[in-house]
């Protein structure tokens, strides 16, 4: 009786449910470097049964994301907004979202990889999982945060953790630009349309790292306030 009333005066944490999320759209993303060495492998049953996967986490990542948003009281004891938990989650909802929309857009056009660009490719898929790990490491850490009113010491935990997100999503882009570098003495080998899309894949596994980023640099503004 006495949590339910505390419950209806300040509302429930919603930093676990939050980071449930983070660990659905991790799971997602964490499917696409299997699926882009199945489409290198031209194994594309493998790759299909990958993407059928990802949708599907995707769609549990969606589920949790409405649910958050629906039960997220308008009021609760929490040192940060509101709308800060809302714009965190559509964050972290954009990368299941884009590891759904690149997989599908390579399955669709049944795309494989040049040999040129094929271990590139695989590596940046790579980094983009690593970058989403390391985000969710540190959206698992504001519960820890909370518990210790923000002290010193998890403060520099939370920003050892960030740090090493803003390194990673620093390799993708070193790695996106060796990929592009590698792509364009290539086009004349291909069709237009073709090197178009490869450029489009490329262009949204960056965003994946960025997003991710996005993730550590929303938990700044919050640990700043």
């Amino acid at each position: 009786m006495a949590k339910s009333i505390i419950d209806g005066l300040f509302g429930k944490s919603p930093i676990s449910p939050l980071q449930k999320h983070m660990t659905s759209v991790h799971s997602c993303i964490s499917e696409l470097k299997g699926f882009m060495i199945a489409i290198h492998e031209k194994d594309w049953k493998t790759a299909e049964e990958i993407r059928k996967t990802i949708g599907h986490k995707e769609g549990e990542a969606d589920v949790l994301k409405k649910e958050l948003r629906l039960s997220l009281p308008s009021t609760f004891m929490m040192p940060f907004s509101r709308r800060d938990l809302l714009d965190l989650l559509l964050i972290q909802d954009s990368i299941a979202n884009t590891t759904k929309d690149v997989s599908g857009l390579i399955i669709n056009r049944k795309m494989t990889l040049p040999d040129e660009i094929s271990d590139d490719v695989i590596e940046l898929t790579d980094v983009c999982i690593k970058t989403s790990a390391a985000a969710l490491k540190a959206v698992n850490e504001l519960d820890e945060l909370m518990e210790t009113a923000f002290g010193n010491r998890e403060r520099k935990v939370v920003g050892s953790i960030i740090a090493e997100v803003n390194e990673l999503e620093s390799q993708s882009d070193r790695i996106q630009h060796e990929i592009r570098t590698k792509l364009f003495p290539l086009e004349e080998d291909y069709p237009p349309v073709d090197v178009m899309f490869y450029y489009r894949a490329v262009e949204w596994l960056g965003e994946l790292a960025d997003a991710a980023q996005k993730v550590g640099s929303r938990l700044e503004v919050l640990l700043a306030k």
